[in-house]
């Protein structure tokens, strides 16, 4: 009969990310999936109308996705200052999202600048892609807070 001895395995290299790099990038996740979700709100409000009033809730949706790029783009910064030896694919995602933000608003200002309405459903498809991405990383943060808070880290 054989004996095995177990050794404490060292945590991975996302679990041993500082607590308050965790913490700050999860703020920073969660206010840009907020963000987010803001910007499909005033989708949905102009969407449906007629009158004055799509223009207004258009303007808004143009406006708040000022902020939300500056989230993303602060979000995306963080992840690669802070997280990018530890939690490589997590910075990269996070990239992403930023990067297709940035799609979303140039494909925005394609159909109201340019008119070209035949973008529409390149838009709406994008806003599900970001919408969805957004929340895997919320569930990423959440995630890698957990398990390292179990760990001990």
């Amino acid at each position: 009969m054989t004996t095995q001895t177990r050794t404490a395995t060292p945590p991975a290299r996302q679990e041993a990310l500082p607590p308050a790099t965790r913490r700050t990038y999860a703020v920073l996740i969660g206010l840009t999936a907020l963000s987010i979700l803001l910007q499909s709100i005033t989708a949905g409000k102009f969407v449906n109308q007629k009158g004055g009033s799509v223009d207004a809730w258009t303007n808004l949706h143009g406006f708040i996705a000022y902020p939300v790029m500056l989230l993303a783009l602060a979000t995306a910064a963080f992840a690669y200052v802070r997280m990018r030896s530890s939690a490589p694919r997590l910075w990269l995602w996070t990239t992403l999202l930023f990067v297709a933000i940035v799609c979303q608003w140039l494909s925005g200002h394609a159909i109201t600048t340019l008119g070209l309405d035949w973008v529409i459903p390149i838009h709406v498809v994008l806003a599900f892609l970001i919408w969805g991405l957004a929340i895997v990383l919320c569930v990423r943060s959440a995630t890698l807070r957990r398990v390292a808070d179990s760990v001990g880290v």
